[in-house]
């Protein structure tokens, strides 16, 4: 008898509705908590920009590319152009002279190239990995630099950047 009014209390509509709520509750809580990396564990570049007041930064890790790929990624945005300037020179982007900026007004100019991780004024490394690769977009003032490892396929980033715009 004890058993069968306690399976009454278990099935009654309030006992019903509460556990759904949790239920809800608890997906909404794991879906919508920020994912934050510390800033330890975040890049150097990231770092240095993080508090930058005309730049906004952001650190992902482990950026899906595709099916196989992910990659740590920091994303330098240049709110103003004496930020935009402060990106150019420290990642030495090539200066468009002024009679070919209203291309990129009209394009999506997008440069690529490898940079060695330390110093991303450099020349390339000849050993891939010890590189970054470094994405930049002219007309949004987006710097975007992929983090890679050992094991990352170069080409994958580049095909997928350029599939994005």
């Amino acid at each position: 008898m004890n058993t069968q009014r306690l399976i009454d209390k278990l099935t009654s509509w309030p006992v019903t509705l509460t556990v759904c709520l949790l239920i809800v509750l608890g997906t909404l809580t794991v879906k919508l908590w920020p994912r934050t990396v510390p800033f330890d564990q975040c890049s150097v570049a990231y770092q240095t920009y993080a508090n930058q007041p005309n730049i906004r930064a952001a650190f992902i890790k482990d950026y899906r590319i595709n099916d196989t790929v992910k990659v740590n990624v920091t994303l330098l945005e240049a709110k103003t152009d004496s930020a935009w300037t402060v990106l150019q020179t420290d990642f030495n982007v090539p200066i468009i002279p002024e009679e070919y900026k209203h291309l990129i007004n009209n394009y999506n100019s997008v440069d690529s190239w490898l940079a060695p991780k330390d110093n991303y004024k450099s020349p390339m490394d000849t050993i891939a990995y010890r590189n970054d690769a470094i994405v930049v977009s002219r007309q949004k003032q987006i710097v975007s630099i992929f983090h890679l490892r050992k094991e990352t396929p170069i080409d994958d980033i580049f095909i997928h950047k350029l599939n994005e715009i």
